[in-house]
């Protein structure tokens, strides 16, 4: 292990509310200090060169991009605790683990050997599912970012190169490490998950080995072994060589996902749908709405994860893969397949008396799903220049509409008849828009917008202008939007992604008067990712889901909790929804845990098992009618959309 550093003459003495004690080490990207939190514990701070937080495109970007590493599990991964910007220079707070890297460790002891390496690569390919669930791609994966701490390797750093990606061409910079890239990465290819299992399996072959799997004496030699040249192997033991092998395939999509690599490994059952590749991985993603590339490679896939178990002889008897447009467990009617990235948000609507669903993806789109046809209709609906982060519908001069809002700061209209965008983009928001409802105010269609930048604002959709901005309420920035009434004025309901102290609330809001309603709604103990309203035996109310895996009910009346949370999901609740199943009044959940829930909103009680078959996490839910029956309409981190028939479900769990 390297010994500590003492500050220089240049290092800062504090970052933000982190004091700095000693250098840890530095590369390309920026600096890493020992630092003391607030709490007096031990901290790694990563500070930004100056010379690449100067371009305010990075320095926007690593505000983005940190939010989505706080949400990766802790496990086999340093956990980041925080991120900012002193002075322009962007910083990021992780946990400090104490250990040489694998790097230094190899170096000084030799290679892995036994259990040890089996522990290794279960560690850290397990700690590349948790971050690749939350939509991260690490970019970095090496000997480097891998420490050998005392509970065992942690997985650091993932995230940092993702902030570079986007503007590695203006600083003529290569995003990585030469000899653990994968060669889409140096055609200048978006990197994916794919990405990360090659640099995975070179960095395994290092651990195992002590030497490079594409040796050369300089980068230049590296990359063309990478890019023309087999890798070495010598002297990786034979139960992993197969796996390893599969995992540096020159193609990224004969690659097995890190799912795959660990029903290899520890035989569980393996993955049945094809990765996210990347927000803007055009070159394999497959034609609007066809799901026959997806299929074959899932097939392809099948193959190669036969045959690596196989090898590594773990004595799986069969196999069984679903393509991806197949119904799956829980009752899913049909699999919608097209977005290439995952798909952030869902509404559900009627188009030419057709029940349609819209959804909005990290792939910049947005898209229409007839869900008699199961088709979707059109091409996908264009303009936003980053991820889509929520959709809502509504009507626009006698016209169905739908309302965007997305990581590039603006709420934008489409006319969902014509496919075309209405007017321009309303701008003013300083962050991402997280959330968006439509309703009425005055007789007028509205729109209501909120933002991590602690503000909600209210547009007529009409004129395409702002006419309120609900502030001065949240802490920890808007995470959810949701519109209703009460006592019969115009009301918004909004929610908080802070935690703790930081917020957790739920508020209503007089669109009117553009005051705030009462005291805010207190319970939750962490962040609340959705907010829904609707009605409970005549009272209007409020639903809610939270990052503290529970659901809970508010009267907005009495301004009291409904009875106790609901419990079941066993990851956080990113979306809910209200509707009615016959009479009865419900809520439909969705979660990390991958699973899409139904509460009896009288008996509190869930109605049947969860709803499965999303392969990653489930970011949106909506709820609507197909000929005549509800349904839910659920969007994942998979890049599907699925439809799940609330009928059925409500008799097989009787």
């Amino acid at each position: 292990m390297p010994d500590l550093g003492r500050l220089g003459a240049g290092d800062p003495e504090r970052i933000g509310d982190y004091r700095l004690t000693g250098v840890l080490g530095e590369g390309g990207q920026g600096k890493v200090y020992l630092g003391q939190a607030p709490s007096g514990g031990r901290v790694a701070v990563k500070v930004l060169h100056a010379r690449v937080a100067a371009d305010a495109a990075i320095r926007e970007r690593f505000q983005r991009e940190a939010q989505f590493a706080r949400r990766v599990a802790a496990f086999c991964t340093a956990q980041v605790l925080d991120a900012g910007i002193a002075g322009e220079r962007p910083y990021l707070v992780s946990e400090y683990v104490l250990g040489p890297s694998l790097h230094e460790l190899v170096a000084a002891d030799g290679p892995r050997t036994g259990g040890g390496l089996e522990r290794l690569a279960i560690a850290t390919a397990t700690a590349l599912e948790a971050i690749h669930r939350v939509g991260i791609v690490h970019r970095d994966f090496k000997p480097g970012n891998v420490i050998m701490g005392p509970e065992g390797p942690v997985v650091i750093d993932f995230g940092i190169a993702r902030i570079l990606d986007g503007t590695a061409t203006t600083h003529s910079m290569l995003v990585g490490t030469p000899g653990y890239m994968a060669p889409e990465q140096f055609a200048g290819q978006p990197a994916g998950p794919a990405s990360d299992m090659f640099s995975w399996a070179a960095t395994m072959v290092y651990g195992a080995t002590g030497h490079r799997a594409f040796a050369g004496q300089h980068p230049a030699a590296m990359m063309g072994a990478i890019l023309s040249r087999e890798p070495d192997l010598d002297g990786v033991p034979d139960h992993l060589r197969s796996l390893l092998a599969a995992c540096l395939a020159k193609d990224p999509e004969a690659r097995p996902s890190t799912g795959d690599v660990l029903a290899a490994l520890t035989g569980r059952a393996p993955e049945t749908t094809t990765p996210y590749r990347g927000a803007n991985a055009a070159a394999t993603a497959p034609p609007p709405g066809s799901a026959a590339p997806p299929r074959r490679r899932v097939l392809y896939r099948a193959l190669v994860v036969a045959a690596v178990i196989a090898a590594v002889g773990l004595g799986v008897r069969s196999i069984v893969f679903a393509p991806s447009g197949t119904a799956l467990a829980g009752h899913s009617d049909v699999t919608l397949t097209g977005h290439s990235g995952p798909v952030t948000a869902v509404a559900v609507t009627q188009l030419d008396g057709r029940p349609v669903a819209v959804s909005g993806s990290d792939d910049d789109t947005v898209r229409v799903w007839d869900l008699t046809t199961r088709k979707q209709l059109g091409e996908p609906l264009t303009g936003h220049t980053e991820g889509v982060t929520s959709v809502a519908v509504g009507q626009l001069n006698g016209k169905p509409v739908a309302v965007s809002g997305s990581w590039d700061r603006t709420v934008r209209v489409w006319d969902l008849t014509t496919g075309e965008q209405v007017g321009e983009p309303l701008t003013g928001h300083t962050d991402r828009v997280a959330s968006v409802a439509v309703g009425q105010l005055d007789g007028k269609p509205v729109a209501v917008s909120g933002s991590p930048d602690d503000t909600v604002r209210v547009w007529e959709l009409a004129e395409g202008r702002q006419v309120g901005e609900l502030s001065a309420g949240h802490i920890g920035g808007v995470a959810s939007v949701a519109v209703g009434q009460l006592d019969g004025k115009p009301v918004a309901t909004s929610s908080s992604t802070g935690s703790g102290d930081w917020d957790s609330t739920v508020r209503v809001w007089d669109l009117t008067t553009r005051k705030q309603l009462g005291e805010p709604f207190i319970g939750h103990t962490e962040g609340i990712a959705s907010v829904a309203v609707g009605q409970l035996d005549g009272r209007p109310v409020a639903v809610s889901g939270s990052d503290d895996d529970t659901v809970r009910v508010w009267d907005l009346t009495t301004r009291e909790q409904i009875g106790g949370p609901l419990t079941g999901h066993t990851g956080k609740v990113a979306s809910v929804a209200m509707g009615r199943l016959n009479t009865r009044p419900i809520a439909v959940s969705a979660g990390w845990d991958r699973t899409v829930q139904v509460w009896d909103l009288t008996t509190r009680e869930r109605i049947g098992e969860p709803l499965t078959g999303h392969t990653g996490s489930v970011n949106s839910v909506a709820v609507g009618q197909l000929d005549g029956r509800p349904v839910a309409v659920s969007g994942g981190y998979d890049t599907t959309v699925r439809v799940w028939d609330l009928a059925t479900h409500e008799k097989a769990g009787k």
